[in-house]
């Protein structure tokens, strides 16, 4: 997989000391996410593909453009649980200028720096919307409803999705702020 992989890359991974994680991507049919990764360098270097097996690769970068633009090239279906996983991953595999959003459905989904008291971590759970559809609109968006962690804060918010797969955040609302979350990038 590597010497599929590393000519579209800026470095190169060794097949020997490279760690390979593969998954099926339910909403590219016949696609599937690498995630490669050399522990040999500190910090781990980490590169991420979208690929299938006639060869295609397309590297994604953190950014949604070539999410967006693997949309235009291969079909996507958001059908059913479909939707659900392209929005999980759209959201893990794309950051913002001010760090990623972190989609959770449950208080036990959050990445803790310390564990809160009983009550607190209750009252947390009680804001806690697991994702799901609000509403289809006419012209085929999908709102889905979404709790999302940002930073050290709680949001409640709207996850749009158009039919060409493209995606956005409307209507946040800031619920609970300074919580004690481990930060997603240096889990501190």
């Amino acid at each position: 997989m590597t010497d599929i992989i590393n000519p579209h890359l800026d470095v190169a991974y060794e097949p020997d000391t490279a760690t390979l994680m593969i998954h099926n991507l339910s909403f590219y049919e016949g696609h599937y996410i690498v995630e490669l990764t050399d522990h040999t360098q500190h910090p781990p270097v980490t590169r991420i593909a979208v690929c299938n097996d006639a060869g295609d690769v397309h590297i994604l970068d953190w950014t949604n453009k070539p999410i967006f633009e693997l949309n235009k090239s291969v079909p996507i279906n958001l059908k059913d649980d479909r939707l659900l996983d392209y929005v999980r991953f759209f959201f893990h595999y794309v950051r913002g200028k001010h760090g990623r959003f972190l989609i959770i459905d449950s208080v036990d989904d959050i990445d803790w720096r310390e564990e809160p008291a009983p009550a607190g971590r209750k009252a947390l759970g009680k804001m806690i919307e697991p994702l799901h559809i609000k509403k289809k609109e006419n012209d085929g968006t999908i709102v889905m409803q979404a709790s999302i962690i940002f930073k050290d804060s709680l949001f409640a918010g709207e996850v749009f999705i158009k039919p060409d797969g493209n995606i956005g955040l409307q209507n946040e609302e800031l619920l609970v702020e300074d919580i004690p979350v481990a930060d997603d990038v240096f889990g501190l």
